[in-house]
């Protein structure tokens, strides 16, 4: 069987470049908060969806914590809509 070049397609990841090796320090100088369902660590997006989907009028199901002051920018959106329903004089 002989060798040949195979052009398109996926790349392995033995060619790409960059490192998956970062360590806990250096994810949390990127990232200082952290989002945990039931002490699990999970990402900002899951976050988000979980804290959408729990009623206003029942308790949720499970527990979620964070550290991060406004993790779905729904404090961010509010003062935007603030400041175009009620511009400045």
């Amino acid at each position: 069987m002989g060798i040949f070049k195979v052009v398109g397609g996926v790349t392995t990841p033995f060619l790409q470049t960059g490192s998956y090796e970062t360590t806990e320090k250096e994810h949390s100088e990127q990232n200082p908060y952290w989002y945990k369902k039931d002490g699990k660590k999970i990402t900002q997006y899951i976050y988000c969806k979980l804290q959408k989907k729990i009623p206003p009028d029942t308790p949720p199901t499970f527990n979620l914590q964070t550290n991060d002051p406004d993790p779905c920018d729904l404090k961010k959106k509010r003062e935007e809509e603030r400041r175009k329903n009620f511009p400045e004089k």
